[in-house]
């Protein structure tokens, strides 16, 4: 196809600018050989699993409802030139027109005007559809969107919809702050999952306040919440929830967010994204919150708040894998005792150097 020029000065600045901003942490190398797409070389050696401190992308896209057929379409486009062209990092090596990602997912949210109020749920007449892509390195970053370009066809559509309908961007130069569970397998929220997800900007003299609610959201998540489907069917959702992923990212807004290098506003902005393996899962984690948690302060100050799905929205994209209970995880210590090195980590909590280790 010729080349579209809008599209290619916007992508060729973003790459400019990436390269300049983000300090890349290794060389990427041009690929040797062919290999069969969809399938990942097991190693037999341990390799690095946390993700905070890891870069992330994540925009929303708002459009009226009859836009919903030809955004469906898109959303299905993307998630096969995805599928086509990255790699669901499991220790590779960065190589050259193969991003290594953490997470990618999309949500299709129906907008209402109180997501906090489950009796007033009156739609606005808009949809939200929001990307959430997790990166191993800002080379990734970077090459995700050399790929693009050269590879999906409707990367211009991507781009001008951004521009025109753009409702919240942290386009690759944010970083992960919070999680379930910092040494997790990649790549873990699924078709179909109901979500919990917002965006926020607050000005620079909250930054501090805000990243020690987070901290504290993020303890109390990993206490409460369980990961994954449950042991042998046993589980209460409206008791301890069931998540596929829990994430918060961090950024400092420009005033182009597609150019991490223009002049920045002096705000900051989260974007945190849930999603759950059920319905009542969202409906059990709004149930067991306590009010004294910190961030409700923000959360509930339409000042700061720029959009918000409490359980509105649903993944209608993914790049899913296979889930394992917390409580499995529970054995962990156990196990490794007998079998050392073979038990993943699946609790809530930070990276242990013994769990990041797989043998195969």
């Amino acid at each position: 196809r010729a080349p579209h020029t809008d599209a290619r000065t916007t992508i060729t600045t973003m790459q400019a600018s990436l390269a300049a901003s983000l300090t890349r942490t290794a060389p990427l190398r041009a690929p040797v050989a062919s290999k069969p797409r969809g399938r990942v070389a097991m190693r037999a050696f341990a390799y690095d699993k946390k993700s905070k401190g890891k870069p992330s992308l994540v925009g929303v896209i708002k459009v009226p409802k009859h836009f919903e057929h030809e955004m469906d379409a898109l959303v299905v486009s993307h998630e096969a030139h995805m599928h086509d062209t990255h790699v669901v990092y499991n220790g590779q090596e960065p190589e050259e027109g193969r991003p290594r990602f953490l997470e990618y997912y999309v949500t299709k949210i129906n907008e209402v005007e109180d997501p906090l109020d489950a009796t007033v749920s009156t739609p606005t007449g808009h949809l939200l559809y929001s990307w959430n892509e997790k990166y191993v390195s800002p080379a990734d970053v970077d090459e995700h969107m050399k790929v693009g370009d050269a590879k999906w066809e409707d990367f211009p559509k991507l781009l001008k919809l951004v521009k025109t309908n753009g409702h919240f961007m942290i386009s690759g130069h944010g970083k992960i702050v919070a999680n379930y569970n910092d040494c997790s397998e990649p790549c873990t929220a699924r078709k179909g999952d109901t979500t919990v997800s917002l965006g926020l900007i607050v000005p620079a003299k909250l930054e501090r306040d805000v990243d020690a609610a987070w901290r504290q959201h993020e303890q109390w998540m990993r206490k409460t919440h369980d990961f994954g489907e449950g042991v042998h069917g046993k589980f209460d959702d409206l008791a301890k929830p069931r998540i596929t992923n829990y994430t918060v990212t961090k950024a400092y807004e420009h005033v182009d967010p597609m150019d991490p290098n223009s002049t920045k506003t002096g705000n900051v902005m989260y974007a945190v994204e849930e999603s759950y393996v059920s319905a009542d899962g969202v409906l059990g984690h709004m149930t067991i919150a306590p009010q004294e948690l910190d961030i409700f302060k923000y959360l509930t100050n339409k000042q700061y708040v720029k959009y918000m799905d409490v359980g509105q929205g649903q993944v209608i994209a993914a790049m899913p894998r296979k889930l394992t209970s917390n409580i499995v995880s529970g054995f962990a210590k156990v196990f490794r005792s007998i079998f050392p090195g073979k038990a993943p980590a699946f609790a809530g909590g930070e990276c242990d150097p013994d769990d990041c280790e797989e043998a195969f």
